[in-house]
Parts: C-alpha cells; structure tokens; sequence
C-alpha cells in the first residue's frame, strides 16, 4: 500500500497521476481518466509516441506542465479543466483541434505552440479565461481561425506568432492589449479592432503580407513602433482617434493612413512622411 501512495500523489479529495504512472502505461493509445485523478501531473505523458486519445472528465480540474508535450496525441477531450499549464500540449504535432470548456480560467505559456497540424480552437461560451499568454498558439501554421471569448482582456507577446495560416480572428469585446509580435507573420486580411483596445505593441501585426485594411478605435492612446510594418499589401491604416504615442515606421511607405486632419496623427503623418487621406 505504501508504494502505490508515493505513485499516487494525493491532491485534496483525489490524486495526481504522476509521471511515474505514465510510463507503466505507456504503450496504451487510448486513455481515460479514472474517477479519483484530480489532475495530471508535470510531464506525466511527455514524450510518449503511442498515445493518440485522451478524455478527461469533468473531475480533472488541472492539466500539469509538459503533460502531454511531444506525444503523439490526435484527440483530447477536457471537459472540466480549469487549469493547463505552460507547454501541457506543445509540439503535439498530430493534433488537429482543442476544445476548451467554460471552466478554463487559466492557459499557461506556450501550452499548444508548435502543434503544426492544429486547425480549429474552440472555446465554450461563459468562459472565465482572461488572457492569452506568451507564445500559447506559436508556430500553431495550420491554425486558420479562431474566435476568442469576451472575458479576454489581454494577447500577450507572441501569442500567434508564425500562425501563418490564420486568416480569420474575432477580437473579444472586452480587449484592452495586443502584445508585442502577437500576430506576427499571420495571414489576416482585415482588422476590425474592438473599441475597448488601449494599447498595440511593438510589431504586433509585423509581416502580415496578407493585411489590406485596419481599423483601429478611438481609445486606443499607444501604437508602438513597427506595429503594421512589413505588411506589403496593406493599403489604409484608419486611425480616427489621437493616440498618446505612435512609434516609428508603424507602416510602410505605400502604405497611407486614414485620420483627422489637423489632429496628432496628421501631424505625426507629416513628419514621418507617409500618406495621409481625411476622414
């Protein structure tokens, strides 16, 4: 009995399934966790190249770091996570779609970067998950859409970095920040911005080739440097606003933006040379 307790790491009124648990079952391609697991623990499944199905029913509350990191997993079921911790899913490249339930209220760093096959996300309406963090979807090539829920108020650094294939993004209402080089190089063509944005880092949205027209709201008071930059067919960037701060080269060249006249941003339009047409 002795033995299966230091296996069975106790976690309130269940356990952790450990790593230790992991490797005496790793030659199983379908797993399911069994009513008193609580959680699973840090790198419990890593590295296993057999495993490709996953459900974890309403009682796993938490998915450890690196839990399922490098497997080969194609499926997986989480129907009452609250929490995934940093790289729980990373580079899972088999896996094609993730649900996330209303009771996530925290994804950690880079916990599904590089799962190149990963297509669709999904998350439940009343979810309680407020940002996105650092690199979470990055290097995700195959990710082509996603709709985030209204709760997120914050995209942090590199949060779709690379996602080359994402065309399509619905901004949560409630959106205050988009970090630096969260949408670097992705394929978006049109941003419609929500109107409770207050900041867009540096290079936010760098090399989007794909990136014709922006709208940003008017309450938005920084636009970092490079923030729309390297985007080659951008055509009109509408600024109808006077942000506090607007960085350098925020465009390119052939690039014009749409703005006041008279106001900051004619002015920073005239100084930095670039197009300007009024609103």
């Amino acid at each position: 009995m002795g033995e299966r307790v230091s296996v069975w790491r106790k976690a309130e009124s269940g356990y952790t399934f450990t790593k230790a648990q992991g490797k005496a079952i790793e030659k199983q391609k379908e797993w399911t966790a069994d009513p008193n697991c609580r959680a699973i623990g840090e790198g419990a499944f890593q590295n296993n190249n057999k495993l490709r199905r996953v459900i974890l029913p309403e009682h796993v509350k938490e998915v450890g770091a690196q839990s399922f990191e490098n497997t080969a997993l194609r499926n997986v079921e989480m129907q009452g996570i609250v929490f995934v911790r940093k790289e729980a899913f990373s580079n899972c490249t088999r896996l094609s779609q993730v649900h996330i339930p209303g009771t996530a209220n925290f994804i950690g760093k880079r916990a599904f970067a590089q799962c190149r096959r990963l297509e669709q996300v999904q998350f439940e309406r009343g979810s309680l998950y407020q940002e996105i963090k650092t690199e979470t979807f990055a290097g995700c090539s195959h990710l082509n859409s996603i709709v985030l829920p209204d709760g997120i108020t914050r995209i942090e650094r590199r949060a779709f970095y690379k996602c080359t294939a994402l065309e399509e993004m619905k901004f949560p209402t409630g959106l205050k920040e988009i970090g630096m080089e969260a949408f670097y190089q992705t394929a978006l063509k049109e941003l419609i911005l929500p109107e409770g944005l207050v900041r867009i880092g540096d290079s936010a949205f760098l090399k989007c080739n794909q990136l014709e027209y922006v709208q940003i709201p008017d309450h938005v008071k920084v636009i970092e440097k490079w923030a729309f930059h390297g985007c080659n067919r951008l055509k009109v960037l509408e600024i109808p606003g006077d942000p506090v701060e607007i960085g350098p080269w925020v465009i390119n060249k052939a690039a014009r933006i749409r703005c006041r006249k008279g106001g900051k941003v004619d002015g920073y339009c005239r100084k930095s040379g670039f197009q300007v047409e009024y609103l």
